[in-house]
């Protein structure tokens, strides 16, 4: 007669050993780079007048100082290999103080193919003139009918054009002067969370404790056409001009899969979806074995 005990033990360590295999692949894929502050600033190149400082918020990053004519960036000094169709996912917090009357001029978050690529000053966002790039600009200066009409509002921009597609306005705020629930230049720490599951792009933003705004939802968008390689220095660009503001990031990840967007666009398993199917199995396993033959 089998010795089910054995067998039963030998079931069990197989299924655990195969979830964890399954959720550490998972987790190995998610994250490739995780900022949780900027007190180390390896493996990213700085460009231009971006620096580090401490703050309230500890060591950060601060993309453009307080200053006229400031223009910056800061890039993952090796190239990210993007998922199936450039996907990606990416969150981080920013913070803008002591801003002039009125603020500028904002900051991008940018997927480029080069680590070195520093834009105009101004209205550039330090982005204008980056070749073979997506960016999603973070804009809080008024340029005009060319720039939404607006001093307050989240865009796109593709090979270093600031063409502002599908424009939107954090809270329904179309301008602002500094201050204000839903004005980015109010001092408050703002997230970011971008997903790209290969087609389309979403964008959503949340002013301190304030309910997510879901500012751009699916965006149908060829960004690996843009960028001609599916490998990309990601990373985060911002200006000043004659108007000026305090222009920090204070955490930063960055995911090849769309999982730190969930549940927006996630067409990967998650980890702890991979650990439940295990976890079925093993109950599965159990119950076999509960209707083996005496």
């Amino acid at each position: 007669m089998p010795d089910w005990n054995s067998l039963r033990r030998g079931s069990a360590q197989t299924t655990l050993a195969l979830c964890a295999l399954l959720l550490g692949a998972a987790t190995a894929r998610a994250s490739v780079v995780t900022y949780n502050g900027f007190a180390s600033t390896a493996g990213l190149t700085l460009v231009g007048n971006t620096t580090t400082t401490t703050t309230s918020d500890g060591t950060v990053l601060r993309l453009t100082a307080a200053a006229g004519g400031q223009s910056g960036a800061a890039y993952s000094t090796s190239a990210v290999a993007l998922g199936t169709n450039a996907t990606f996912s990416t969150t981080f917090d920013f913070r803008f103080t002591s801003p002039s009357a009125p603020p500028a001029d904002g900051i991008t978050f940018v997927l480029a193919a080069s680590p070195t690529g520093l834009g105009s000053s101004g209205g550039g966002l330090g982005y204008g003139g980056v070749a073979n790039s997506v960016a999603v600009e973070f804009d809080t200066y008024n340029n005009g009918a060319g720039d939404a009409n607006s001093s307050n509002h989240v865009a796109i921009d593709t090979n270093g054009l600031l063409t502002d597609t599908a424009a939107a306005f954090p809270y329904g705020l179309q301008s602002c002067t500094g201050s204000g629930t839903g004005c980015m230049s109010n001092g408050d720490l703002w997230k970011v969370t971008i997903g790209y599951n290969g087609t389309d792009l979403s964008v959503a933003v949340q002013d301190g404790s304030q309910a997510v705004d879901n500012l751009i939802s699916n965006y149908a968008i060829n960004i690996a056409s843009y960028l001609g390689t599916n490998n990309a220095y990601v990373g985060f660009t911002g200006s000043t001009g004659a108007s000026y503001e305090n222009q920090d990031i204070t955490t930063w990840s960055f995911a090849n899969t769309t999982q730190l967007a969930a549940p927006a666009t996630v067409p990967e398993p998650s980890g702890l979806g991979v650990f439940a199917v295990g976890m079925a199995a093993l109950g599965l396993a159990g119950a076999a074995r509960r209707r083996r033959p005496g």
